[in-house]
């Protein structure tokens, strides 16, 4: 190329003048047209009135001078428009936040004068509009060298970089604030005097769809054949529907295509009367959140389950439907039989050659060796694991006095993993029908069926508890337990192997946009679960607790492990309770507020009582459909009397809306007394576990409500 064909560089234009053309046609050089507009547009700190007039204003305050000879006293500057409903916007913060989070607040609005700031920082980020400053540079720099910034880099799957919560439009948003129905919200709009208590907010929970079937097959279902109690075809296929939809993607207790064809075609090889009484007691439970009346039957299916219990032989739907059964009783405030029911289905899986390596590589021994290898194999791997999983998470997210750590995972393989390799089945990889989906490349398919997406979920949720098992064994050994001097770093290890077993997961098992409700809860569980990991090292003396070895950042802490998850949790919480209908009906994800609540009321984390209320007012909307969520928020409650300034007053009011709202209006004999020994303070667990189970904590709550009351009304404590 010859160097005489190059372009000549000419001088840059001044500054300012970029990008405009010239008049005069010499570059570079503005021409009189361009100098005209240019000296004619106002200052950027102009007032308003100048800015009309197009004239040029000094920016003298309280009038500029233009502002003077016109005899205004005071000009108008757009700022002040913006810092005006900047203000109104912290008068809402204020009016929602607690004393304490009110007075920090004002304290920092005297110090900087501007209402913009004092909310930027407050949620977080820069002021709206403004350009990052130095000092945001810098903070954002901290950031990056934080572990939680760590954590975003290296581990995005399970720590995703998360938006803003903003705390007014949070305050505002029925998430915290009383369940109101359909027929009560057209009584407030009706009666003009009535404020308006759902003011508009990007967080407001979703209105319930209509249930239609899982499951076409289930048109052809006559219930007559399972039961006798008198229920209708339709009120089954539906209640059977919503547990199919909503809990069962989680819970994989059996595989949900053999025990829907054996329901309708009335076999009882993968469906029996016991697994059935079992579905629809926890079902009936869900279901009332759509028709109240279907809470009358639960009671009905729960006395039948357990009579067939007694005489139950050991099977795979035996397995399934003790799990459900222990949920069931679990969720109902029937306490009494919920760790036996789990215990006594690993027994029997154990007995069936499932758990220790026993027979249960091989195909059932009562059945021939023919095409239904596949799907006894499918059956056994859904009941194992299932009831591997149960196990599992009550033994730690619970801790029930009296529950077990599983002594080993099960020796049959995980449902959809090998399934071809172990079967037999050499056409399943391209055949999707057989269980073996060919999926391609995981990351780049984003519009994946559900109908896979649940497929693909159990083994990884199989896999995630086993995961969570081995940990387990740190503090709570079957044998032998490490020295105590050891097991921080054997939990670093086994926190490091969690996330990096996240990593591999396919993309549409990740968080995202429109992604169905049992992702979101799968992550609440990976979230609680590292809560539980670092549970024992947060907010100990830092001579006494180690950095972590693993990481790089300079906060390399259990505290900050722990914080980082606490920033997931809030942010998935509030997601799944304003996107997902079915988070007043599944009980299934409850532990991530018992979690959030507790790292609420141990950390300084500003807007705390925002997400105590989220987490009460969870636990309100679930109690129009389990009646143990009426003592666990009263427990939680208890907690925030004792550990903050929370008054007696609030707190009963707060417990009067649960009760007005929850299954007391049922026409059902529920006078039995509720009862649930899980633990929901999770730090008093290490020391007196009988005292911080949720029914004892429940029962504190009169005593300590009156005592606060009494204590307000002489606040100088005479």
């Amino acid at each position: 190329m010859q160097r005489g064909r190059y372009p000549r560089i000419l001088p840059a234009a001044p500054a300012g003048y970029a990008g405009q053309s010239s008049a005069s046609g010499n570059p570079g050089e503005p021409g009189k047209e361009v100098k005209k507009r240019l000296t004619s547009q106002p200052r950027p700190g102009a007032c308003l009135d100048c800015r009309t007039r197009k004239t040029k204003c000094d920016g003298l305050r309280p009038a500029c001078t233009n502002c003077s000879k016109r005899g205004h006293a005071v000009c108008v500057y757009p700022e002040r428009l913006v810092n005006g409903q900047k203000a109104i916007e912290l008068v809402e913060l204020l009016k929602s936040s607690t004393e304490d989070r009110s007075n920090a607040l004002l304290k920092r609005l005297r110090e900087k004068g501007d209402p913009s700031i004092v909310l930027a920082e407050s949620r977080g980020g820069p002021s709206e509009g403004s350009s990052p400053s130095k000092l945001d540079y810098v903070e954002y720099k901290q950031h990056q060298s934080s572990l939680e910034g760590e954590l975003m880099a290296n581990n995005p799957k399970a720590f995703p970089i998360l938006p803003p919560i903003d705390p007014i439009a949070l305050a505002r948003s029925n998430l915290l604030r009383p369940w109101l129905s359909d027929i009560v919200l057209s009584q407030l709009d009706s009666n003009e005097a009535e404020p308006n208590l759902t003011a508009p907010s990007e967080y407001s929970e979703p209105q319930e769809q209509p249930i239609e079937y899982c499951d076409e097959r289930l048109q052809y279902l006559q219930v007559g054949f399972w039961t006798n109690i008198k229920i209708s075809n339709d009120f089954v296929a539906k209640v059977i529907s919503v547990y199919m939809k909503t809990d069962h993607p989680l819970l994989g207790l059996f595989d949900t295509h053999l025990f829907i064809n054996d329901l309708v075609n009335q076999h009882a090889k993968y469906c029996s009367k016991f697994l059935f009484h079992s579905v629809m007691y926890l079902g009936c439970q869900m279901y009332s959140s759509f028709d109240g009346s279907a809470i009358q039957y639960a009671s009905e299916f729960c006395r039948v389950a357990e009579s067939l219990w007694k005489t139950e032989k050991d099977s795979y739907p035996s397995m399934a439907g003790a799990i459900l059964l222990s949920i069931s009783l679990m969720a109902h405030g029937k306490n009494h039989a919920v760790l036996s029911y789990a215990s006594d289905a690993m027994k029997m899986g154990t007995r069936l050659g499932l758990f220790g390596g026993g027979p249960g590589h091989a195909a059932n021994p009562h059945q021939p060796n023919t095409g239904t290898m596949q799907d006894d194999l499918s059956a056994r791997s859904h009941a194992a694991w299932g009831v591997f999983n149960w196990n599992v998470m009550i033994s730690m997210f619970h801790r029930q006095p009296g529950s077990e750590t599983p002594a080993s995972a099960p020796s049959v393989p995980i449902p959809g993993e090998t399934r071809s390799d172990i079967a037999g089945d050499k056409t399943a990889d391209a055949n999707p029908g057989k269980g073996g989906e060919k999926d391609g490349d995981d990351d780049e398919d984003e519009n994946i069926s559900e109908e896979l997406i649940v497929r693909r979920l159990f083994p990884a949720l199989c896999n995630f508890w086993r995961l969570v098992h081995e940990v387990r064994w740190i503090y709570y050994p079957v044998r032998e337990s490490p020295p105590v001097s050891l097991r921080k770093r054997l939990v670093e290890y086994a926190y490091r192997e969690l996330l990096a077993w996240t990593e591999t997961l396919p993309s549409f098992l990740i968080r995202r946009d429109q992604c169905p409700h049992f992702i979101i809860v799968f992550h609440i569980w990976l979230h609680t679960a590292i809560l539980d990991m670092w549970q024992p090292f947060i907010y100990r003396e830092k001579e006494k607790i180690p950095q972590l070895r693993t990481f790089s950042a300079r906060d390399r802490t259990p505290d900050a492990a722990y914080s980082a998850s606490v920033n997931q949790l809030k942010q998935l919480i509030v997601e799944y309770r304003s996107r997902h209908a079915a988070s007043s009906y599944s009980i299934l994800w409850h532990n991530g507020l018992i979690y959030l609540a507790n790292a609420m009321l141990r950390c300084t984390d500003p807007e705390w009582h925002l997400y105590l209320l989220l987490c009460i007012y969870g636990y309100e909307r679930l109690s129009r459909t389990f009646r143990i969520s009426e003592v666990v928020a009263q427990g939680l409650l208890t907690m925030t009397m004792r550990d903050t300034d929370m008054t007696g007053r609030e707190a009963y009011k707060i417990m009067e809306t649960l009760k007005e709202r929850g299954l007391i209006h049922v026409m059902e004999d529920l006078e039995e007394k509720i009862h649930a020994t899980f633990m929901i303070d999770l730090n008093l667990a290490f020391t007196n576990p009988e005292a911080a189970c949720a029914e004892n904590m429940a029962n504190e709550f009169t005593d300590l409500a009156t005592f606060q009351d009494l204590v307000d009304l002489d606040p100088e404590g005479r």
